[in-house]
């Protein structure tokens, strides 16, 4: 009898769970707006420790609007930044998404890279040539492919470690509502 008891109570909690939940698939994220731009390093003030003169440099934000239709337990956006020819590659995993009209995903390319990728030349408009934004759940795409402007990748070698998380970079602080928490790495 306990036994019984015992289990019709465990598949009342386990349906309980599974019942509020709305399934999560394709068409449950609707990408939107990918916008680049050209953002100087944020400048801190030191109350004690040593004064160190830097440059405010110019690093590339790449930030994509999008939509969920239901509450995710984790989204991955995959980001492909085609600058002076060259194909970088970035992804960052966001955890806890409410469902909701207005969210954000961000990545960064620092300004040291965007140095070696233009040769030392400034960043302009027409050095970003293109920006693909896809966003993925366990392995499953769940919109297409957003991009900056009409057009597929070249088909050139791609370049991981320059496109960064917000968390890798000075910017990590900063409008904390905005976006949604980062998966840590592991």
């Amino acid at each position: 009898m306990k036994i019984i008891l015992v289990s019709l109570v465990a598949v009342a909690l386990f349906g309980a769970q599974s019942f509020g939940q709305a399934p999560v698939g394709p068409g449950s994220v609707k990408l939107g707006k990918v916008q680049p731009a050209v953002v100087k390093t944020p400048e801190f003030t030191l109350s004690s420790g040593p004064a160190k003169r830097s440059k405010n440099a110019d690093w590339l934000e790449v930030e994509v609007e999008y939509e969920t239709k239901v509450d995710i337990d984790e989204l991955t956006f995959k980001y492909t930044l085609q600058i002076e020819g060259k194909l970088l590659d970035g992804e960052v995993t966001y955890v806890a998404i409410a469902k909701d009209r207005e969210h954000f995903a961000v990545m960064y390319v620092s300004p040291k890279a965007i140095k070696q990728l233009t040769g030392g030349k400034a960043l302009t408009a027409s050095s970003i040539e293109n920006v693909w934004v896809d966003v993925l759940r366990q392995g499953q795409k769940l919109d297409q492919t957003q991009s900056f402007k009409p057009g597929a990748p070249k088909n050139v070698a791609h370049v991981n470690g320059f496109v960064l998380r917000k968390d890798q970079t000075p910017f990590a602080p900063l409008f904390y509502d905005r976006y949604e928490e980062i998966k840590p790495a592991r």
